[in-house]
């Protein structure tokens, strides 16, 4: 894999149409400890810089905030946009790379679900400080991402997965592993899709991409460098942060 570029799902692109159905997952418990962060530090605007097909975006504006939702991805960006005028949700949505689009000033910017983890380390710098020029002096950046101290053999293997789902007919199956190389703090994860519709020969696709993930140590001088200071880490349970057990880190930082 390449320096420079670290690849994306298959469901970014290709598969965007069973985006939803296969990366669900628990949405309604993060988007609770996000609201509850966003609260507490009296939050009311925000802007999602990884949008995809608005997960966060149509939660926090039910919510009451002024929600601005940006993505890399025309394909979810599609998707969010229907679901906008479906549901009648007042929302702005933009096309827009999180390390170069200038949206404004906001109380606060969300980067959910392991999207930095998507970013060379070079790249995710050049996020933060982009990040932080969208920020009002004070604002919030809350984002998570696996932390590289817990990706214990067994954890990593506890990353695969083989789950099934059906849309519009068509039914998915996805399985995946994981591997990593610890010392460039890279997760590589294997993809194989079977399409199934009716009694048609089946579709076999295939993919990879990895993670550039961190330890909460690197995060934290990471974001020093770019003008912001952690002010909390948790788990995406919302659990007291451990080192070497929690896997996915929440962050939240704020801009000096």
């Amino acid at each position: 894999m390449s320096k420079s570029t670290l690849g994306l799902p298959l469901e970014y692109s290709t598969l965007h149409k069973f985006y939803d159905a296969l990366c669900a997952g628990d949405i309604d418990s993060k988007n609770n400890l996000i609201e509850t962060i966003l609260k507490k530090y009296h939050v009311q605007t925000v802007l999602d810089l990884t949008c995809g097909t608005g997960s966060q975006v149509f939660w926090l504006a039910k919510c009451g905030y002024k929600v601005t939702g940006s993505d890399i991805s025309p394909a979810l960006l599609a998707q969010a946009r229907e679901k906008a005028l479906q549901e009648k949700i007042d929302v702005t949505l933009i096309d827009g790379d999180m390390r170069t689009v200038k949206v404004g000033r906001f109380d606060a910017a969300i980067t959910i679900f392991n999207a930095v983890g998507h970013l060379t380390k070079t790249d995710f710098e050049k996020a933060m400080q982009n990040i932080h020029s969208n920020l009002k002096k004070g604002g919030l950046y809350v984002f998570d991402i696996l932390n590289l101290s817990a990706m214990t053999d067994e954890a990593v293997e506890n990353l695969a997965m083989d789950v099934s789902k059906t849309v519009d007919g068509i039914t998915i199956r996805n399985v995946q592993y994981s591997t990593i190389d610890r010392e460039t703090g890279r997760l590589t994860s294997y993809d194989s899709f079977t399409l199934q519709e009716g009694s048609s020969e089946p579709q076999i696709l295939t993919g990879e991409f990895t993670l550039q993930i961190y330890t909460a140590q690197e995060l934290t001088e990471m974001l020093a460098r770019s003008g912001f200071k952690v002010l909390e880490q948790c788990g995406l349970d919302g659990a007291k942060f451990s080192d070497h057990t929690t896997t996915n880190i929440l962050t939240v930082a704020q801009k000096l």
